[in-house]
């Protein structure tokens, strides 16, 4: 998929925003070069051109520095603003969980993989991932550790592709996360089989090397380590 299939306005601002700062940094190139010339010709010598070239290159560099941090600091955010965030927060929010929060479950959502901005789910599919949370709230307060991260929770079906995911992923149904915890996926992955078997949910669980997915789709599936 081309990378310039799904711009969004968003997208075509945050191209401008990226243009700007390499504006700003062949500024202050030119600058540089400028004013080793001013040097020169003013009788500063060979010394003084190479001095303020050396001092030159260093603002250079930090300004170069600067720039990319600040684009990298606005790349989730301005770049990339969430439709209904505000309300799917309410809706997080109100479901009370003991440790999972809106900002964790939110996050991933934030997501740009391949040129392709990740969104969150639509309405009628918020109550869709309740299950699923309830699963990682209550993995997270056996284990007794903290949950480092939720790597993925609804995928838009363009998200998903450009994340080589299965065609019919359950994150797209909004009925799945992975889940990295502390104590690492197989500790987490003993604990979903355990909640599994004593019937709190019927789904998936996948074992991978950095986390495990969950989903509710009814039935039960197990893969991996």
């Amino acid at each position: 998929m081309p990378e310039d299939a799904h711009h969004t306005p968003e997208d075509l601002k945050a191209g401008s925003r990226r243009r700007l700062s390499r504006r700003h940094i062949i500024a202050a190139m030119g600058l540089a070069g400028a004013s080793g010339c001013a040097a020169f010709y003013f009788g500063g010598g060979k010394d003084s051109v190479d001095k303020l070239a050396a001092k030159a290159r260093i603002a250079g560099d930090r300004l170069y520095d600067q720039l990319r941090a600040e684009w990298n600091d606005r790349s989730l955010t301005q770049r990339h603003v969430l439709k209904d965030e505000a309300d799917y927060r309410v809706f997080l929010d109100g479901l009370a969980l003991r440790y999972v929060t809106a900002d964790e479950v939110i996050r991933p959502h934030r997501n740009i993989r391949g040129g392709v901005a990740n969104e969150l789910p639509p309405r009628h599919m918020w109550p869709r991932l309740v299950p699923a949370l309830k699963i990682a709230d209550e993995i997270r307060h056996r284990l007794g550790t903290p949950l480092n991260l939720i790597n993925s929770a609804y995928r838009s079906p363009e998200y998903n592709l450009a994340c080589s995911g299965a065609k019919q992923s359950y994150h797209m149904q909004n009925r799945a996360l992975d889940l990295m915890f502390r104590e690492g996926p197989e500790a987490a992955a003993a604990v979903a089989t355990e909640l599994r078997k004593e019937g709190f949910f019927k789904g998936g669980i996948g074992i991978y090397p950095a986390f495990i997915h969950v989903d509710t789709r009814g039935f039960d599936a197990t893969w991996g380590a």
